[in-house]
């Protein structure tokens, strides 16, 4: 499991919704990534998406969906692809701001000792260019997307 936590000056009720909708994710993503059949559900909890990437020339595609969504407290974030595994993601207020931790937790063959290892940098990595970015985005945009999926 890898885990990250961050502080966002902005309240729990603006960076909520962000992470809630696909679509203000997408154009943050670390990876060149389309994002395509978005379904978003009023409680959260059911919506769906699907994507396309390239990973070291690789194409992959997975479908992503929300299993679990307590407002401003928690998503689960579960996919149908063992490197990206699920994602927890805990909303708590803090001081005027947000404190955000977000947990990877890998499926399948990348429980294997090397692989879990290289697959645990590899998403460390990629947390550290994705956190700054949300961060970026929540406390001086808002929660709109910057472009749709």
């Amino acid at each position: 499991m890898t885990t990250m936590t961050m502080h966002i000056d902005a309240p729990v009720e603006k960076v909520f919704p962000f992470f809630k909708d696909p679509k203000a994710l997408a154009d943050i993503t670390v990876m060149e990534t389309e994002y395509f059949d978005v379904k978003e559900t009023r409680q959260g909890t059911g919506t769906f998406f699907s994507w396309r990437s390239k990973i070291a020339g690789i194409p992959f595609e997975g479908f992503e969906v929300y299993t679990d969504v307590v407002p401003n407290k928690h998503i689960t974030e579960k996919s149908s692809r063992a490197m990206m595994g699920t994602w927890d993601y805990d909303f708590e207020p803090e001081g005027k701001g947000t404190k955000v931790t977000m947990r990877h937790h890998p499926r399948s063959f990348w429980r294997l000792p090397p692989v879990n290892y290289l697959m645990a940098l590899a998403q460390s990595r990629m947390m550290a260019s994705f956190a700054p970015q949300v961060k970026e985005r929540i406390e001086t945009a808002g929660t709109k997307p910057a472009k749709s999926a």
